[in-house]
């Protein structure tokens, strides 16, 4: 996404091209994902993919990709690119292999942003059961480093699950009907009492 912010070029042709470059990504070096050379003899090495991309950025600004740079759809920069003076002999005329099956996994906007908040609420609920609430922070996962953040957070999944584990209070109190259905059960045993006293009684005098 950086690269593709530093040149407007579409991250599916950006993905292309460094997957032909690794060969999927089977062998990177220096994390030089599209093997920038930093001679005619050598590649160059970064300490990270960060600045990877910003030497990426730089060599796409370098007067060679300027037809790349200028293309506003993707087939087009794709063609631009294979038809650049380095990359014409070096693509065979074509990222067309490359490019179809990862366009074909592409995320709308909407899709990523539902991913990112799958992927943060994993984070959340991991936390929770992994380390309770003793977690500091969570390298990779939203506001890393922020104790506060995962604090609140913690908080509100738990009283989400003790929510769920408590029934909410009845609306209606239903004591008086039951207290009520009790005395009807005591009057009940009353009357049965009085009416096995009188059949005793009666069977007597009959005999």
């Amino acid at each position: 996404r950086a690269v593709g912010g530093g040149t407007g070029i579409d991250n599916v042709v950006l993905l292309a091209q460094w997957a032909n470059e690794t060969a999927w990504g089977t062998v990177v070096v220096g994390n030089n994902l599209g093997n920038i050379r930093c001679s005619p003899t050598s590649f160059c090495r970064y300490a990270s993919l960060s600045e990877f991309a910003a030497a990426c950025i730089d060599t796409f600004h370098n007067g060679y990709y300027n037809p790349v740079l200028a293309a506003t759809t993707a087939e087009a920069q794709l063609a631009a690119l294979v038809a650049s003076p380095w990359s014409s002999s070096h693509y065979g005329g074509s990222l067309q292999s490359f490019y179809v099956p990862l366009e074909a996994y592409e995320m709308t906007p909407e899709q990523d942003a539902a991913l990112s908040s799958t992927r943060d609420y994993v984070y959340r609920v991991f936390n929770l059961l992994l380390h309770g609430k003793d977690v500091v922070s969570f390298p990779g996962g939203p506001g890393s480093g922020s104790a506060p953040y995962f604090q609140a957070e913690l908080d509100r999944i738990e009283g989400e699950v003790k929510a769920i584990a408590s029934p909410p209070p009845a609306s209606v109190d239903f004591r008086p009907v039951l207290d009520a259905i009790a005395q009807v059960q005591t009057a009940l045993a009353a009357l049965q009492a009085a009416v096995t006293a009188i059949k005793v009684k009666t069977d007597k005098d009959l005999a």
